[in-house]
This record gives structure tokens, C-alpha cells and sequence, in this order.
């Protein structure tokens, strides 16, 4: 069996660990690229959402390269998610390729646990379940990077050095076979990234970005989103996290449940069911990135995807009634890096405007207070 499944950010390294650990054969499909996604636009229904035709692609690739399973997510929710594989797999078997398709159900703990059981070649539940904790502490690691990265990437003085280290500290993370290799690269990374030269007083802007989970993950796909952001001097930071999504769906992260949980009552006012959607997330982290002081908020989504259509047509009221700027950004095979750049730079502008206008009313009132405070004190005789 050689195994074969869709890129979808850093989860590829944490993929190709489980699968080493049981010692399964597979095959990495080629980085996203322009020939991926003619692919995927090629064979898929029109108007189908774009993480579905990039996938398609991604599975083509791998299929042409010899695989013969594929491996893919899956989902209860009401997301299309749910109805990509069987779709897929249809698609991919009139093309004529043979294989066999496996989806793994991230909403079933337990089903969880037992699909991973089938690459393991009888190998026992425990030590299924080392490799799979393997690949979660390495996800989370290479997650951890970077939010390091997000974070020092606006301070830098030469631009470029976080990208470069967060490059190889990518490359010595996927190197880690072991707990203690793993732990030394990810100590050694954060060390490289202290010694980047920084920008003394700067306080950049701060921007929550929300919505459709593999646009807000995959860089080949959002036009690298997260650097584009730090290039132009804002501090981003992700509404999703992987690692987290898995640790809630194995009953393993508490703080990632309350956090669920909150953003779902945030949302209550907007959506009358918001656990019936999974667009009413976007809505609540976005309240919850204004109480947090966060300055603006990005909505990402594919075009005509379901749940963030709901959301989008929501944002404006909500934005109007938490006083926060949202931007969202809809992308599809037509979008174009820089027209996205353009809009960015526009929203910055804003940020900036809209934040000089708040300090300089907050130093208007300050000032009337503290002469209403001196001209009310009482005269010394």
C-alpha cells in the first residue's frame, strides 16, 4: 500500500512523521503549484468551493506518482467537507485510475484512533496511539514556530530573516524522529529567532484572521497571507490552529473547548443555532478578537463557500456594532496576489488612521480630565 494525501500546511510534515512511525510506505504529492490547481479546476464541477479542486489536484499528482490510496479528511458538519471524498473519489475513478479512497472522520475520537489502526500493519493500539501523539507534538511544535514567526516578523529590521529561519527551522523539525530531537529543534528554532536584529519601539498593528479553516492554513493557497501581513508591519495571529483542532477532537484540550465554546455564545445574538454552522465561529472569534484589543480582523474565505457566505453577510453588523474594521477577503483559481497586496495595503492604512484618531481623542479627554481635575481642586489658603 502506498499512501498518498492532500497537502494542507505544516499537517504534511506531521503526516509523513505518523506514517513513518508505522512504518507505512507514501508518497508526498508535489508542492502546490500552478499545474495543481488546472488540475483540480479541470476536473472538478465549476463552481465547487476552491479548497475541493486543489485537493483534487493534489491527489492527481500523488496518483500519477504510483499511489494507490488516498488518504483524506472529512467532517459532520455542515460544510461541504463531508461530501468531498466520495465526490473525489467518483471523479478520480471515471478519470481511470485505480485506488482506494479513506476518509478520516477528525469529529469521531475514537473512529479517529481506529482509522490510523489500519496503516499500522498490526501493530497495537498503543503503539498506534504513540505515533499518532507523535505527530500531534510535532504539529504543535511546528505551530508554535510560527506563531514565533507571525510575531517577530513585523519587528525585523531586515526583512526576510524570520522567513529564513522559519525555513530551516521547518526543515529541522521534519528531521526529528525522536521526543528529545523534537524538543532540541524546537528550543535551537526559538533561540535563532530571538537573535533576529529588531526595530526598536515599534507596536504594529494587530489583525485576527478568521474563517474557512484550509484557506486560513494553506500559504500556496491564501497567497501566503500571514507574511504578506508581517511584510507590511502587522502582527497576525490565526483564529485555527491544527494542532489545537486536533487535541479538542481527541477530548485532549480543554482550554480549546472553553475557547470553542465562547466563540459559539459570542455568535448567539447573530445566528439563533450557531452550532449548526460553522460560519458562526468567524462571527464569535471576531468579538472576541476586539475584547482581546486585536485592531481589525481579516475574513478569509474560498468563493461560494457555504458556512462563510452566512458569516459574511453578518460581518458588517457586527463590525458596526463592536466598533471593529473587517476586511474579508474572498479567493478562488482567478484571484490575483496583487490585487490581494493592494487591499491589505488599503486595510493597513485604514488600521493606522482609524488608531492615530483613537490616541489622539484618548489625549483630548485625558487632558480635559486632568484640567477639570487641577481647576476643581480646592484653593490653599
Amino acid at each position: 500500500m502506498k499512501i498518498a494525501f492532500p497537502h494542507m500546511g505544516t499537517l504534511t510534515t506531521s503526516m509523513k512523521s505518523v506514517f513513518t512511525k508505522l512504518d507505512q510506505e507514501f508518497i508526498v504529492p508535489p508542492p502546490i503549484s500552478g499545474k495543481t490547481v488546472q488540475l483540480g479546476v479541470k476536473h472538478s464541477p465549476e463552481l465547487v468551493c476552491l479548497p475541493f479542486k486543489i485537493t483534487l489536484g493534489n491527489m492527481i499528482e500523488a496518483l500519477e506518482l504510483g499511489a494507490d490510496t488516498v488518504v483524506t479528511a472529512t467532517s459532520c458538519g455542515n460544510c461541504r467537507l463531508g461530501f468531498y471524498w466520495p465526490a473525489q473519489e467518483i471523479i478520480l475513478k471515471e478519470l481511470g485510475y485505480k485506488f482506494k479512497m479513506m476518509a478520516i472522520n477528525y469529529d469521531n475520537p475514537l473512529g479517529f484512533m481506529a482509522e490510523f489502526k489500519k496503516f499500522g500493519g498490526g501493530k497495537s493500539w498503543l503503539k498506534v496511539f504513540n505515533a499518532l501523539l507523535f505527530g500531534v507534538k510535532k504539529q504543535r511544535v511546528l505551530e508554535s514556530l510560527e506563531k514565533e514567526a507571525m510575531r517577530i516578523r513585523p519587528l525585523e529590521r531586515r526583512r526576510g530573516d524570520t522567513d529564513r529561519i522559519l525555513r530551516s527551522a521547518f526543515e529541522r523539525v521534519d528531521l526529528a524522529s525522536t521526543k528529545k530531537e523534537l524538543a532540541h529543534s524546537k528550543e535551537a528554532s526559538l533561540s535563532e529567532f530571538q537573535r533576529i536584529e529588531k526595530s526598536p519601539g515599534r507596536e504594529p498593528l494587530r489583525v485576527m484572521i478568521v474563517g474557512e479553516t484550509y484557506m486560513i492554513v494553506e500559504p500556496n493557497v491564501n497567497f501566503n497571507l500571514m507574511a504578506k501581513l508581517g511584510d507590511l508591519g502587522i502582527h497576525a495571529e490565526r483564529s485555527y490552529w491544527l494542532g489545537e483542532r486536533i487535541l479538542r477532537a481527541l477530548r485532549l484540550s480543554p482550554d480549546g473547548r472553553r475557547h470553542h465554546e465562547m466563540a459559539k455564545t459570542y455568535a448567539y445574538p447573530y445566528m439563533r443555532y450557531p452550532e449548526l454552522c460553522t460560519g458562526a465561529l468567524s462571527i464569535g472569534e471576531t468579538i472576541a478578537a476586539k475584547k482581546d484589543g486585536f485592531d481589525g480582523v481579516i475574513l478569509v474565505m474560498p468563493f461560494t463557500c457555504m458556512p462563510e457566505v452566512l458569516s459574511q453577510s453578518l460581518m458588517m453588523k457586527v463590525s458596526a456594532e463592536h466598533s471593529i474594521p473587517v476586511l474579508t477577503v474572498i479567493l478562488d483559481e482567478h484571484s490575483d496576489d496583487g490585487a490581494l497586496l493592494t487591499r491589505l495595503e488599503a486595510f493597513r492604512d485604514l488600521l493606522e488612521t482609524k488608531k492615530r484618531r483613537s490616541c489622539a481623542t484618548r489625549g483630548y479627554f485625558l487632558k480635559e480630565a486632568s484640567n477639570l481635575t487641577m481647576n476643581s481642586l480646592p484653593l490653599s489658603d
